[in-house]
């Protein structure tokens, strides 16, 4: 699932050294505290031997789909019983309130990268290295949950932004190819709206599906230039103002003139709906909707590409991070009952092939041979080609996610295309939080 093959090793050594670091010390004022994540002291001890887990869940789009599975296991025998609690989009509110309340789940889920290493230094999560299970995850597949020598997650699955794109309505537009630059992507935008396409289908009505334009599309930029300073990034000595942030910016900006009306009053449920309705021939998301899409048209003829955000086509990466992970927590007492649920969703051919076969797309797991829809067959020889880079979300300092999505949403609400400004914005954030990254 990595990138080439000096950059992956590099990026692990890299990301290693550096959550090492970033748990390396406790006491008042940690990062973490910063981060709203209480001291592990306030944890609350369950009996061991329980047979009993509780599954704080945080994946919207696998709650449907791992709720079945779950209820297929506790059916399945007597011994174990998994309590499955979703937590939707406020899966990190949710998590840090039970840990703060003595009411802290045994299993939890998405926490990977410097988020993931806050909740280490404080004595929360389990390190899995030497669990049975971890085997059948490919080793090049761990990065962003390692911290220092431990592993304290199972990725499951490759999560990659990118383009979707309508094949029909590229062929009508008389579109032979997708776009790798993004001369080409704006020439493919004018042949749309020639033919009375809309190119791009929008839910501004959730900030995140514009809001993160940064990992999404500008992480093929700012990646490596962090993995390449790691040290003084994590002291804050960092800008937005790079080569090639101009240009990445223009295609916010050609996304967000080229919208169905009023992007504001749909959400990401609109969004979806529009592309699956034909009625727009492109949509930036992640493969993670697949399984969206495919529930309001399992016949959409449709394929995803990188979103190009320059005319250089070394640039032209999809990037991805780990779209589902599974974390135990330190309190889980009946470790037992923990490795019978693990092991259950990790047999690929057992009653928990429908997740490999409904999810279409790339998996951690080497045991594994997913049905992969057709919307991945270029994410898969992307992969293969190692024309991929990790997403600058595994690096941003805790709050400043959330705060770059306010500026991008009120960049795009005004109306303004002033780029010096919004890099300003984005470097002021960035200053606010990164306090958090040294701690």
């Amino acid at each position: 699932m990595k990138r080439n093959r000096w950059f992956g090793i590099g990026l692990t050594v890299v990301l290693s050294a550096g959550l090492l670091a970033a748990c390396s010390s406790k006491g008042e004022g940690s990062g973490s505290e910063a981060a709203g994540i209480p001291p592990a002291s306030n944890a609350a001890s369950k009996p061991a031997g329980s047979g009993t887990i509780d599954f704080l869940f945080g994946d919207p789009n696998r709650t449907e789909l791992f709720g079945r599975i779950t209820k297929s296991f506790n059916g399945s025998q007597s011994d174990v019983s998994v309590s499955f609690k979703p937590s939707g989009l406020q899966h990190l509110e949710q998590l840090r309130t039970r840990l703060a309340t003595n009411d802290a789940p045994d299993m939890t889920s998405q926490l990977q990268g410097f988020e993931l290493a806050s909740y280490v230094k404080e004595g929360y999560i389990k390190d899995l290295k030497n669990e049975e299970f971890m085997k059948k995850i490919n080793p090049s597949e761990l990065e962003t949950v390692k911290v220092g020598d431990g592993i304290y997650g199972i990725p499951m699955d490759t999560q990659a932004w990118g383009v979707f794109y309508n094949k029909k309505l590229f062929e009508k537009a008389g579109i032979q190819s997708p776009p790798k630059t993004i001369s080409e992507l704006k020439a493919d935008v004018e042949k749309l709206k020639a033919a009375g396409i809309t190119p791009f289908a929008a839910g501004f009505a959730t900030p995140w599906t514009i809001g993160q334009f940064l990992g999404y599309a500008a992480s093929p930029i700012l990646t490596p230039k962090v993995t390449a300073n790691i040290e003084e990034y994590k002291k804050g000595n960092w800008t937005f103002d790079v080569p090639g942030m101009d240009e990445a910016l223009s295609v916010l900006d050609l996304i967000v003139a080229n919208t169905q009306p009023r992007p504001f009053d749909s959400d990401v449920s609109g969004q979806y709906a529009v592309f699956a309705k034909g009625d727009a021939a492109m949509m930036v998301q992640g493969n993670w909707s697949i399984v969206q899409l495919r529930e309001l048209n399992k016949d959409l003829d449709m394929g995803m590409f990188p979103l190009p955000i320059s005319e250089d086509p070394n640039l032209l990466k999809f990037p991805k991070q780990y779209g589902f992970v599974i974390n135990v927590l330190e309190n889980a007492k009946d470790m037992d009952a923990v490795r019978k649920y693990v092991d259950y969703f990790m047999d690929s051919n057992g009653e928990a092939k429908v997740y490999y076969d409904s999810i279409g797309i790339p998996t951690a797991n080497s045991t594994a041979d997913p049905k992969l829809d057709s919307a991945s067959e270029e994410l898969q020889q992307y992969l293969k080609d190692n024309k991929t880079v990790f997403t600058y979300y595994s690096y941003e300092p805790a709050g400043f996610d959330a705060e770059s999505w306010k500026i991008i949403v009120d960049y795009i609400y005004k109306g303004e295309k002033d780029h010096k400004k919004l890099i300003g914005q984005f470097d002021a954030a960035f200053k606010k939080f990164a306090g958090s990254l040294s701690k």
